[in-house]
Parts: structure tokens; sequence; C-alpha cells
């Protein structure tokens, strides 16, 4: 009897895990298109297409070179290859191998992209980076990056959303949000930076619109704001 009942609540809690693995999905074969639009702020608006492709899962000696670990990797229309793990708690991006040939750069700490359960007031908190403050100069481009923390939230479990892709129901609406400082030159000084992020996460299709802020205090870069959309799947 306490047989049945532990295998009872294994096949339940297996099952939920499978159900919220769908809104990340990773099986092999899987194609993302999604088209992105950036408006940097004081610089011209940036318009280019991403492609995502799920490839064969295998093993991977971790960061510490000491026990193999099985990822999921996700090559990109630039041939980096972005390695993510699956665990009862989530999804969580290992670490990225930038031109496919170049040894992988783990994640210092723990990197959730999506947290367990998937209910509305689940929180996490992962390390994340400024990448879309931008000023052209004559010579060079000059980009704020510095690292932050950025809080995620779950707000809702059944948003529709409406991308060139299609319609999608029961989205899940992650809400995230970060502050950080940085350290120019002489020119630029030092700069305040407000992050804001809005992901909706389909079942069965993963990621299908996502819009990213990063507000400064400075007129020199302004306010910089990135819309995601996704184009086809397969």
């Amino acid at each position: 009897m306490k047989k049945l009942i532990f295998l009872s609540i294994l096949i339940l809690i297996t099952g939920c895990n499978e159900k919220e693995h769908q809104y990340f999905p990773l099986s092999n074969g899987k194609i993302w298109n999604y088209s992105i639009v950036i408006n940097p702020g004081v610089e011209d608006k940036l318009v280019y297409k991403k492609t995502n492709v799920t490839l064969k899962k295998r093993s991977i000696l971790g960061k510490e070179q000491k026990n193999k670990k099985q990822v999921y990797p996700v090559l990109r229309e630039d041939n980096s290859i972005y390695y993510y793990a699956k665990n009862k708690y989530g999804i969580t991006r290992e670490g990225v191998q930038h031109r496919g040939n170049h040894p992988i750069k783990f994640e210092e700490d723990e990197k959730y992209v999506l947290r367990y359960p998937l209910q509305l007031g689940t929180e996490w908190q992962s390390v994340s980076k400024t990448y879309l403050v931008l000023r052209r100069y004559a010579y060079f481009d000059y980009r704020a990056t510095t690292n932050f923390d950025l809080k995620s939230k779950i707000v809702s479990l059944n948003e529709s959303i409406k991308v060139p892709a299609g319609k999608f129901k029961n989205c899940i609406k992650i809400v995230g949000n970060g502050k950080t400082t940085f350290i120019g030159d002489r020119e630029i000084g030092t700069i305040k930076i407000l992050v804001s992020t809005i992901d909706w996460y389909a079942p069965n299709v993963g990621l299908v619109k996502s819009i990213r802020q990063e507000e400064t205090d400075s007129d020199l870069f302004g306010t910089s704001k990135m819309v995601q959309v996704l184009d086809d799947y397969k």
C-alpha cells in the first residue's frame, strides 16, 4: 500500500514537472524565429532577426570540471551555443559557447530563466547585464554594460498574446525589475540605470514575446527599449 502511494506521488510530481517544462521546450530539432526591434535611446532604431535551434541533449563537464551534467544546447544564428539544464526547481542557463568552437563560459552563479512552481507570485533573482544602453561615435560604439540583480515574478497565468506566429492563450507573464550604476569615463561620469522586463511564455511553444527597457538618468544615453516577437515556430 505504501509503495502504491509513493508511486502515485512520484507520478504526480513527474507529471507536474513535464507540464511546467512545456513552457520552455528543449527537445531536439525545434526552431524559433524572432523579429527584434531595438530603440537605443538617442541612437537610430535597429531591426534584425534571431533564430534559436535546439540540438540533441548531451553531457558536459560542469563549471568545476569534475562531474558531468546533462544539458540541452540551443544554437543561435551567430553560431553561438547556449546550454540549458532542467531540474525540479526550473530551467537554468549553464553557460555559452561563443561561435561554437570556444570553451564554454559557465555562469558564475546559478541563473534561472524560469522558476517553478509556475504559479502566481513565484519569484526568483538572477544576475543579468545591461546591453541596450548605447552611444555611437565616429570610430567606435560606447555600450554601457554592467552586472546587476534582476528580480523576476510570475504575475499572470492566462495571458493572451498575438504575435506574427499567431495568437497564443494561457501564457504565463513574468515581470522583472532591477537597477544598477555604471561608471563611465570623464565625459560620461556615473549614470543610474533602471531595468524592466516583461516576458510571455506559451505552453508547448516557449517564449513568444519579450519587452526590455533600460532607463538612464543621463541625456547622453536616454532610455533604450527592445521588443522581441515570435515570427514562426516549428
